[in-house]
């Protein structure tokens, strides 16, 4: 699992704004795929996300978001134009960065939020009401070399199931 934001550009960063070596969308905001990797399941939904361990947190508050499914992974990424207002990021993290700097990256630069779950992250899922409920495991925030438990709420739960089931 991996949680992050990517830039108006497309270019990757971690959850502490560290960058990574990859774009994860084209400057027009698609999906750059990997090699022998095609999206089979694509719609808007709304996700948020929980930090389980060491103790119970929103990580990522209800946000509209793109869900692309494929064979390899799930790729949550938030939807463009969303509306802002400080602290600018839907992830519930403390940045270590200039205020000016965070609105910027998300206003000016069309900054959005990201997690990518590959389908050795996921532990289970399940189908309460009208949502799908995925828990699995991930770098622990600020500490990359120990893991913490998560859990991805989408709604609706139709479409986390196609993406779900797009990993095969």
């Amino acid at each position: 699992m991996l949680a992050g934001f990517v830039d108006g550009r497309g270019r990757a960063y971690d959850i502490g704004f560290r960058t990574l070596r990859f774009s994860l969308v084209d400057e027009d905001g698609l999906l750059n795929t990997l090699p022998d990797e095609s999206i089979a399941a694509q719609a808007m939904a709304t996700v948020a996300m929980d930090l389980l361990e060491p103790r119970a947190m929103p990580f990522l508050i209800p946000t509209q978001a793109e869900l692309l499914g494929t064979p390899r992974r799930i790729i949550i990424i938030a939807a463009k134009g969303l509306r802002r207002s400080k602290p600018f990021t839907f992830f519930r993290v403390a940045l270590n960065l200039h205020p000016d700097a965070v609105r910027h990256f998300f206003v000016a630069q069309g900054g959005r939020e990201y997690v990518v779950v590959e389908k050795a992250d996921i532990v289970s899922s399940t189908r309460p009401r009208n949502r799908l409920e995925i828990e699995m495991r991930g770098p622990a925030p600020g500490k990359p070399s120990e893991t913490a438990r998560y859990r991805i709420r989408i709604e609706p739960g139709s479409v986390g199931e196609e993406a779900l089931q797009a990993l095969g």
